[in-house]
């Protein structure tokens, strides 16, 4: 593995280990404030960092106005409808059932990407996502116990953020064109602004017209450790996790960086055993090493796949 191939991994490495512990957090931070309250400030403060950076520091020109229709479009499947269905759904069902439901992109995506002839079928791939998710099966059906207690809507949740699956992973496909053409953090940042804009409407006229005021008193009642949750959200779960998803989008398949997120509920029940007390039993050990062999698997098949590529000989010419 040389060193550019290192990075790519550790970049997606890094993005399942944020958003791994992102559960967790919403999930305090929620007893704070609401779902659509969090939203607001996630999609609002991002916003006006990545504009900032994208604007003042990096100088990114602008996007040639042919493309902008579509990158509107891709912010309102991949930003908008990702952050909301996923807050909304979280907060009807458990971290746990949240993250193991996530894992399901990896699936949507390669069958997205094959229907789109951007990735080619591969027995050997499809082995590695499948054993990937037995890991991630048997972290539900191993390791809770007859006392868990679950909410009562959950399953509408559970629904929910599986609709947050299908989204994410038609992002990830479809961005990769875009990608191609345009700096990682200057797509991310226009993707953003579409979404807040459409959000932050919305939200205060909703407001407004429910209660006559924007609804934005809930910030003073904000502990400072609740800002710093926040702060969490914002720069690590949003604009790090965009940015290397988007810097591994460019260097390889959407399915490779798709399959990273089976660690995400291993991570989320390390977190919550540290920070909720939630046991971590044998059947989470098992499901760690299943989920780990499967991406190890997929990544050596992907790799397979590309010197294959490389290194297959022309087509021979019919002699005459």
């Amino acid at each position: 593995m040389n060193l550019q191939t290192a990075r790519l991994h550790a970049a997606l490495l890094s993005v399942s280990l944020i958003y791994g512990c992102f559960y967790v957090v919403v999930k305090i931070l929620f007893k704070s404030m609401t779902p659509p309250e969090l939203i607001l400030l996630r999609f609002v403060l991002t916003t006006i960092i990545v504009v900032l950076v994208d604007q003042l520091i990096l100088k990114n020109p602008p996007p040639d106005r042919r493309d902008m229709p579509r990158i509107v479009c891709l912010g309102l499947t991949g930003v908008f409808a990702v952050q909301i269905l996923l807050a909304v759904g979280l907060n009807m069902t458990t971290v746990f059932h949240s993250a193991l439901i996530m894992s399901t992109i990896p699936i949507f995506t390669l069958i997205i990407s094959i229907c789109t002839g951007q990735e080619r079928f591969h027995i050997k791939k499809l082995n590695g996502i499948a054993m990937a998710f037995m890991g991630v099966l048997v972290l539900l059906l191993f390791s809770g116990g007859p006392d868990v207690d679950l909410p009562p809507d959950y399953l509408v949740g559970d629904a929910v953020v599986l609709m947050n699956s299908l989204s994410f992973a038609w992002f990830l496909v479809e961005s990769k064109k875009m990608l191609a053409r345009y700096n990682p953090f200057s797509f991310m940042s226009y993707c953003y602004m579409a979404s807040t804009i459409l959000y932050t409407v919305f939200y205060l006229l909703g407001n407004w017209i429910k209660t006559g005021t924007l609804g934005m008193s809930f910030m003073a009642n904000l502990s400072v450790a609740d800002w710093l949750l926040v702060l969490y959200v914002v720069v690590f779960a949003s604009i790090t996790t965009y940015t290397l998803n988007n810097f591994a989008l460019k260097r390889t398949n959407p399915s490779v960086v798709a399959i990273y997120i089976f660690i995400q509920p291993i991570i989320s029940a390390v977190t919550a055993f540290y920070l909720l007390g939630e046991p971590f039993t044998l059947g989470m050990a098992v499901a760690t090493a299943l989920t780990f062999s499967g991406i190890l698997l997929t990544i050596n098949a992907s790799d397979a796949i590309v010197t294959e590529a490389v290194t297959e000989p022309p087509d021979s010419e019919t002699s005459s």
